[in-house]
């Protein structure tokens, strides 16, 4: 048995949290936010509108695109967007870490 939990940034509604890391990743990984929706299975749209969602929501840009051509568009992670990245992850590995500490002197099964 383990304790579950999930983890996101709220205020007044969701704003950032496991899917949109996975996102941002994917998309700093191929360049293209259509092809990282592709890849994780998400929708261009759905995508769109969640980057869309949270920019607004942070008042922040966090892609740089560059807009498609004979070689098709891209997409790069803003400064702001990576900063954002390292702190959630940096976040939810300490939440996981101080959860499982906790898990350990509550429950001995």
């Amino acid at each position: 048995m383990k304790a579950m939990y999930k983890l996101w940034l709220d205020n007044d509604g969701k704003v950032f949290g496991k899917g949109p890391f996975i996102l941002l990743t994917e998309v700093e990984k191929c360049g293209s936010l259509s092809e990282a929706a592709k890849n994780i299975g998400m929708s261009y749209n759905k995508a769109h509108s969640l980057i869309k969602s949270i920019e607004k929501k942070l008042e922040t840009k966090l892609l740089i695109k560059k807009i498609g051509g004979v070689n098709g568009g891209s997409s790069t992670l803003t400064p702001e967007a990576k900063k954002l990245m390292n702190s959630y992850s940096n976040f939810t590995k300490d939440c996981e870490e101080y959860i499982d500490k906790c898990y350990k002197e509550h429950f001995d099964l």
